[in-house]
């Protein structure tokens, strides 16, 4: 489960020396996706940067900004947006070098009929050291960018007493994001439209 944002947080945290703040960017951003399904081939964003992304920035905005309490829940909410932004970047990034390596694939199909399995073996790494190279800087990009973004943001809105969890209000129009995500690719549109804004109605009544 090391792919999932959950874990990817908690991870960033843990290298960043913030297990917890880390670990909360991952689950929020892992809480968005829960009701998204794969269907008739449908490919998921790239969560696993998503969740790096998410934890890395929320982190490091919060210290660009002394660590102000008083913006937890602005600095999670930018961060959970440059979250999807590497997702979908991530995800169609890997798109493309899949399209474009099948000349890779078949290299090593035919060096592991010959029995060259470790020419097939060498093949087959390079191909996810690419993506691992590309997510890489994927997620370099948009925390580079995106953490002076988020200070600056963060230095002209007002100043308000916001505990994440007690502010899940700000997460309301990423659960619609992921929502969307998901009725843009599914027949079963009306039901999770429906669904998705009960949950939202639910929560926006009950989150005292």
């Amino acid at each position: 489960m090391v792919s999932q944002p959950l874990c990817g947080g908690f991870l960033t945290g843990l290298l960043l020396g913030n297990l917890r703040d880390g670990f909360l960017a991952g689950a929020m951003l892992q809480m968005l996706f829960l009701g998204m399904i794969t269907v008739r081939g449908m490919r998921m964003p790239d969560l696993t940067l998503g969740g790096v992304a998410a934890a890395a920035v929320y982190i490091l905005a919060q210290r660009e900004t002394s660590n102000d309490p008083g913006v937890k829940g602005l600095a999670l909410f930018i961060s959970l947006a440059a979250a999807l932004g590497v997702a979908i970047i991530g995800s169609a990034v890997h798109r493309f070098w899949e399209s474009r390596s099948f000349f890779l694939a078949r290299w090593a199909t035919r060096a592991a009929a010959g029995g060259r399995f470790w020419l097939a073996s060498a093949l087959h790494f390079s191909t996810l050291a690419v993506h691992g190279i590309a997510g890489f800087a994927v997620v370099a990009g948009a925390v580079i960018a995106g953490v002076p973004l988020a200070a600056a943001v963060i230095g002209v809105v007002p100043r308000q007493s916001c505990e994440p969890l007690a502010s899940l209000y700000v997460l309301l129009p990423f659960i619609g994001a992921g929502s969307l995500l998901a009725l843009s690719a599914t027949k079963a549109r009306v039901f999770l439209f429906c669904a998705g804004f009960v949950i939202v109605l639910l929560v926006r009544l009950f989150r005292g």
